[in-house]
């Protein structure tokens, strides 16, 4: 897990961090991983210097930065998207908020 953890800021092309990986190099846990942690990021209600995007605005710049931008694996964006997955994660998130 702790690979997985410091290659979350790789981009498929190359941009990312710490080791610019491109593409197939970038495990798919990491891909994964990475949607995760800007979706997260995005609809955050607890960052003090920002108040969290509503998720249909998240998942909107999710689908362009793969579609258009082609830093995120599409086909893993459009998995998260359409499986609803994000919904449960996006909950969960809010029910800890909530408890905090």
């Amino acid at each position: 897990v702790r690979p997985w953890a410091a290659a979350h800021h790789e981009l498929l092309d190359g941009r990312g961090y710490p080791n610019h990986l491109k593409g197939e190099e970038i495990p798919l846990e990491v891909r994964v991983l990475t949607i995760l942690d800007i979706f997260d990021a995005m609809v955050a209600d607890d960052r003090p210097y920002k108040r969290g995007m509503a998720p249909e605005k998240a998942l909107s710049i999710l689908k362009n930065r793969a579609e258009k931008d082609g830093d995120l694996d599409a086909g893993l964006v459009n998995l998260f998207i359409e499986s609803g997955c994000w919904q449960a994660f996006y909950n969960k998130r809010e029910e800890r908020t909530h408890e905090a």
